[in-house]
């Protein structure tokens, strides 16, 4: 129930219909309190002025708070702009970086490919180096070649004549002339002619780049099947070595091969402490590259040598 008005009696309060007393009542009572309790000036109490100071100290303070505000906003703000700055030059030094970076790659990689040429170009050129070192190993005879070709076979009489006995140059003679009718590889009994070989006496016994050999002795040689027996025949040598098997009863014979392989020499012969010790002793018997002065020396010899 609504709070009486004070002043109004009691009774009447009571009787009033509800909806007159409503109707005066639409006015707030404490409003209506509050205005009863004015003096008769017509003037707020004094203690009702203070809520106008409050304010002033609230407005201050919210102007205070907002100054101090708008300065941190400031200051962040600065700080903001610095931050940012400091993120554009360190992204600005790290392109240039990366640009150097990218510079560096593109030297290195020009660098790079000049060196793959030069490498590209040393490998050919070994490579052309290997092939002739190879060639030329064959031909000097310290690397093993395998062609067609011819072999030499000869023996001692059956006699057992001292004429009849092959000696050390009856093999020369014949390395001498297949050299001549144009053999590429030769080698008597395995062992490999070399411009640093030669076939030796010792004693009774015939050698070959420090390897005794033994009868029958075979000389086999890489060349051209149609042509290298007809041209060695045709030789000095060929016509000497089959003129001295005819007059001692030597065996002898000469056969097409059309697979021969001849061994490389020992590699003990490269070594220069054999310079100037067997050079001079073999330099006559079963030289690489012989002259025709060489077979007219070795048939006197031979001749001379059988004579006596």
């Amino acid at each position: 129930m609504p709070d009486q008005i004070p002043g109004e009696d009691l009774r009447d309060y009571v009787t009033k219909p509800l909806l007159d007393r409503i109707t005066d009542q639409a006015v707030d009572s404490d409003y209506k309190a509050a205005a009863a309790r004015r003096d008769p000036a017509g003037e707020e109490p004094t203690r009702r002025r203070r809520p106008g100071l409050w304010a002033m100290v609230v407005v201050g303070l919210f102007a205070l708070l907002a100054t101090t505000a708008a300065v941190q906003t400031s200051r962040n703000e600065d700080v903001r702009q610095t931050s940012r700055q400091v993120l554009v030059d360190r992204i600005e030094q790290r392109q240039d970086a990366i640009a150097e970076l990218h510079q560096e790659i593109s030297e290195l990689s020009k660098d790079a490919q000049g060196r793959e040429a030069t490498l590209n170009a040393l490998g050919q050129r070994a490579e052309a180096a290997s092939a002739a070192a190879a060639a030329t190993a064959e031909k000097t005879g310290f690397a093993p070649v395998t062609g067609s070709g011819i072999r030499i076979t000869i023996d001692n009489a059956a006699d057992g004549s001292e004429g009849g006995t092959v000696r050390d140059y009856d093999l020369a003679v014949i390395v001498n002339g297949l050299w001549q009718a144009g053999a590429t590889a030769v080698a008597v009994d395995g062992q490999r002619v070399t411009p640093r070989s030669g076939v030796i006496t010792s004693g009774a016994t015939l050698r070959m780049n420090d390897v005794s050999l033994s009868p029958p002795y075979e000389v086999s040689a890489i060349g051209d099947t149609r042509t290298l027996a007809a041209r060695f025949a045709e030789t000095v040598s060929g016509a000497m070595i089959h003129t001295t098997t005819q007059d001692y009863g030597m065996p002898y014979d000469v056969e097409n091969i059309e697979r021969l392989t001849l061994p490389a020499a020992p590699p003990g012969l490269l070594e220069l402490t054999h310079l100037g010790t067997k050079s001079k002793d073999e330099g006559s018997k079963g030289s690489a590259k012989p002259t025709d002065k060489t077979d007219e020396d070795s048939e006197q010899n031979s001749e001379g040598d059988r004579e006596e």
